[in-house]
């Protein structure tokens, strides 16, 4: 089953998706939906994206945010019912953050994520009707006029389509298609990386790991790149998110090019015109909570 736990200032509880409370959500200044996926039955496995998510939440829950953790959602259902709860906890005045590790794929008009345990009743069947659209979640977030809202997402961490050629005299076979990558296949302009972005909600940036269509390294270490950079400044008091964008960026462009020889460049969409730092702006009481505008 996935893994959820709810983190609010002092207090983190253990929940599991089917069960919890069926009331109402309460209100929140900054609230943050934190999803790691890893294990996956039908495409390539990660290694990472559990420890992001990990890493997150506790530095999302040390800013104040009331965040749910998810790992290794299992469909679109699951998808769905926690983007559903953590829009409704937000309202005009908050701050939202939506975070995402795991596989991502562009398919026909869109870009989707990938559940870890999709499965489709048959080889006709469209495969996108069982991954979840972004879209789908920039549709419940325009239903929100939070103040700010940060996407992140940390996706296209491998190549899903990519067949091992079997050369003669080696017992190295050919990797086998899963069944949700041949779907794929057949849809048109399906490929590696999320397309980029052309109507993100109001007071919205999204933050790709990389380059629309184009591949993020898992990172050798406990985190992928774009999350240790992140990590590395989002506690960081009198950044502004502009800066924080930045030295995120500079961070995974220099390690990427040192160790792999690739320069992995993130990419970001919206806008923003507001003033907001994770750690609280220069001027603003010990609470960091963003002014009004």
């Amino acid at each position: 089953m996935t893994s959820i736990r709810l983190l609010l200032p002092g207090l983190c509880l253990c929940l599991a998706l089917l069960g919890g409370c069926a009331s109402a959500p309460p209100k929140a200044d900054k609230v943050a939906l934190v999803i790691g996926n890893a294990a996956y039955d039908n495409v390539v496995k990660l290694v990472n994206p559990t420890n992001d998510a990990a890493d997150m939440c506790s530095s999302l829950g040390k800013l104040g945010f009331k965040t749910t953790c998810a790992t290794n959602v299992r469909d679109r259902t699951e998808f769905d019912t926690l983007v559903k709860a953590y829009v409704a906890a937000l309202d005009a005045g908050a701050v939202g953050v939506f975070y995402y590790s795991g596989h991502g794929v562009q398919a026909g008009h869109g870009n989707y994520l990938i559940p870890t345990q999709v499965k489709l009743k048959s080889a006709t069947d469209d495969p996108t009707k069982v991954l979840y659209a972004v879209d789908d979640l920039f549709d419940r977030l325009r239903q929100r006029r939070a103040r700010f809202q940060l996407v992140v997402l940390d996706a296209c961490r491998a190549d899903l389509f990519e067949q091992v050629e079997h050369k003669p005299g080696s017992r190295v076979s050919a990797a086998p298609r899963s069944e949700l990558v041949r779907a794929l296949e057949t849809v048109a302009r399906a490929s590696n990386g999320l397309a980029p972005i052309k109507d993100a909600p109001p007071g919205t940036i999204v933050l790709y790991a990389t380059a629309s269509k184009d591949l993020a390294f898992d990172g050798d270490g406990r985190n992928g790149p774009l999350t240790k950079h992140i990590l590395a400044h989002i506690e960081t008091r009198g950044l502004y998110v502009e800066e924080f964008i930045k030295r995120v960026t500079l961070g995974v462009e220099q390690e990427t090019f040192r160790k792999y020889r690739k320069r992995q460049t993130p990419f970001i969409y919206g806008s923003f015109s507001g003033r907001f730092c994770f750690a609280g702006c220069p001027g603003d009481h010990d609470v960091p909570v963003p002014p009004a505008f």
